[in-house]
């Protein structure tokens, strides 16, 4: 009995003492914005409501009951452009030339947090309820402007921006499996809020009188929940 004892309490300090980990995710993103707030989205256009993303996640587990998280994601989605802006012919050539030079990785929209967490370490499994903020790329921000003149005729002026790109607060869990001394299975879930509103405004003026105006605001924007699974190591001894 003192021995199994004695056992137990090694095993307890081996799974509790300061660590570093790195893990490697892939999943699903999930938009989560409500309908309500992408009423607009002929202004402000929108994403898919479900892409894939690849996350890499650092972890340093300083104190037996606490630690610290940084992760990035990088998630992979093509803009739905809104239909109420329409491209000039140069910003069409420049993004067409992107997309053919940088393929697919031109889709790639970032995303990073930083974070606390709590250890819940049994055997071989670990949980670690976490909280944190991020900055996320919703959406490429836009500032653009368009003149037009005929002849002796008015001039026509369109001018559109758009901020989507926002400071999140994070609340998650992971999950860590041990399938070896230095080697776990990671399933991450994590869900984020936007800080700051997005916006977008799309306005026209002739000879600098204003003729009509669209303005966009929502906080639901940037909301969303992720769900990845995959590889961790532990660095360092154990």
């Amino acid at each position: 009995m003192l021995s199994n004892a004695n056992a137990q309490q090694i095993e307890s300090e081996r799974i509790s003492k300061p660590r570093f980990k790195l893990d490697f995710t892939l999943g699903p993103n999930f938009d989560i914005a409500p309908g309500a707030d992408v009423s607009n989205s002929d202004i402000f256009g929108s994403r898919p409501t479900v892409s894939p993303f690849l996350g890499v996640r650092a972890t340093h587990l300083f104190a037996p009951k606490f630690g610290w998280y940084a992760g990035v994601n990088m998630n992979y989605y093509k803009e739905i452009k809104p239909t109420g802006y329409k491209q000039n012919v140069v910003e069409s050539f420049f993004e067409e030339f992107g997309n053919a030079i940088f393929g697919p990785i031109s889709y790639v929209n970032p995303s990073i947090e930083l974070g606390a967490l709590y250890r819940i370490e049994q055997g071989n499994w670990s949980l670690h309820p976490s909280i944190g903020i991020g900055y996320d790329t919703y959406l490429g921000d836009k500032d653009t402007y368009k003149s037009k003149v005929k002849g002796d005729g008015p001039k026509h002026e369109l001018t559109y921006d758009r901020n989507s790109s926002l400071f999140t607060a994070h609340v998650g869990l992971s999950t860590n499996y041990y399938v070896g001394r230095k080697t776990f299975v990671a399933l991450h879930a994590s869900y984020h809020q936007p800080l700051q509103a997005a916006t977008a405004h799309l306005i026209e003026t002739t000879d600098g009188v204003e003729t009509s105006r669209f303005d966009f605001k929502s906080n639901g924007i940037g909301r969303g929940f992720f769900l990845g699974a995959g590889l961790g190591f532990v660095l360092g001894k154990i």
